[in-house]
This record gives C-alpha cells, structure tokens and sequence, in this order.
C-alpha cells in the first residue's frame, strides 16, 4: 500500500513537472527548439519552387535574351527575388556594363553568383544540423551533472528519507535531459535530410537553366560575331574597289 502510494503521484506527472525535473539544462534545450521551429518554417518557405527557380520566369527570361531586351529583363529580375532571378539580374548586368565580354566570362559570373545563391540555401538549412548535433550533446551534459548529484548523495553516507528522493531526483534530472535532447534532435536532423535533398534539386534544377540560358546567349554572341566578321569582310572589299577606281 505505501509503495503504491508513492507510486501514485509520479503516475501524474504533467509536461510542466517534467520539465521542471529536468533541471536547468532543458531552458538550453527549449531555447533550440523554439530556434529549430522558426529555421524549419524559414528554410520551408526559402526552399519552395517559386523562391528558388520559377518555370514561367524561366520561359521570360529566355524570351528576353532572344529579344536582346535588357531592360525588361532587369525589372523582371528585380520584382521576382528568386535565387535564379537574382542569378540572372548578375549576368545581364555584367553583360551591360561589359558589352565586349566573352562567353566564357558570362559564364565565370555566373558560375559564381550561382555557387552563392547555393551557398545562402544551404547555410539556412545548416542550421537544423546543427541544433541536431548540439542537442543530444546538451542532453549529456544534463545526464552527467544528475548522475553527480546522485553519486553525492551516495557519499554523504546517508540514504534515509529525503536523501533517497534527492537521490531520485538525481536521476530523474538525468534521465529527462537525455530524452529531452534527444527529442530535439531526432526531428532536427530528419528536418535537415529532408530540406538538404530538396536544397540540392533546386540547385540542380537551377543550373539547368542556367546553363539553358547562357547557351542562348552564346549563340547570340556567336551570330554577331559572324555578322560583324561579315560586315568587316564587306567593307574591307569595298574600300579596296573604291581604290583602285
């Protein structure tokens, strides 16, 4: 009857009186999940489809090229504020100020402002494995400071009455810390696989059109180079007949 009676109250332990137990270290750990919530909503919203490359902008920009119509394509760029907008607002920029650039130097512009819109999403998303790692290691800390309070407890020589509870107390501490931060972690880090591998078919994706686009500018560059290689040739022969009359 006493032990059932014992027993009784820890049965109604609430998540309050949980998180109570589980000493100071679970404010460390309440604070990483209010953070892990936040960059999960973050990273959902940053790692959609129309944020990272949308397919009608894509059409339009390709359009553009063809028309060699800069100034839209800018506005366009400006108002959308996707990673490929942004990607290619660079480009016809440098193309712009750069009129005689060569391909190959549209194409190391854009490999780099490409490589830095991959490198915004996937700092975001970073930090999801990282909250995953500095859980479980919060968790231990938590485990190793209740266990000390117990082996205390064990070495003041008393375990009578209270000091049997403060003994329980000990471990309870212990115990919740471990689970707690594991609890944490579990999701951080499935949150993490599952943004990484969406992260990286948006890249994927994004550099195919990249790489679509700046072949429609190369064949672009390539024309007028033949017409102006064309024009030159032409002028030259006239020149050269209005010498020798």
């Amino acid at each position: 009857m006493i032990a059932a009676a014992n027993a009784a109250p820890g049965m109604d332990w609430g998540l309050l009186d949980i998180f109570e137990k589980g000493g100071p270290l679970m404010w460390a750990l309440l604070f990483l999940s209010t953070i892990a919530l936040m960059v999960f909503f973050v990273c959902l919203w940053t790692t959609r489809e129309s944020a990272v490359l949308p397919v009608k902008m894509v059409l339009s920009v390709e359009s553009c090229f063809r028309r060699k119509d800069y100034a839209g394509l800018l506005s366009m760029c400006e108002k959308d504020g996707s990673s490929f907008a942004r990607t290619v607002h660079v480009i016809v920029l440098f193309m712009q100020r750069n009129p005689r650039a060569a391909i190959d130097e549209v194409r190391e512009v854009a490999t780099a402002e490409g490589s830095r819109q991959a490198n915004i999403l996937t700092r975001q998303i970073n930090w999801l494995s990282d909250i995953g790692s500095i859980a479980p290691m919060i968790g231990l800390l938590g485990t190793v400071v209740g266990m000390m309070r117990t082996f205390m407890e064990m070495a003041s020589g008393n375990f009578e009455g209270v000091k049997q509870m403060q003994m329980a107390g000990g471990i309870a501490e212990a115990m919740i810390t471990t689970v707690g931060g594991l609890v944490l972690a579990i999701p951080s880090m499935a949150a993490y696989v599952f943004f990484r591998s969406r992260v990286q078919k948006r890249i994927t994706d994004m550099e195919v059109a990249i790489t679509h686009i700046l072949s429609v500018v190369a064949v672009q560059m390539d024309h007028e180079k033949r017409l102006s290689a064309t024009y030159n040739l032409g002028r030259k022969q006239e020149l050269m007949e209005e010498d020798e009359s």
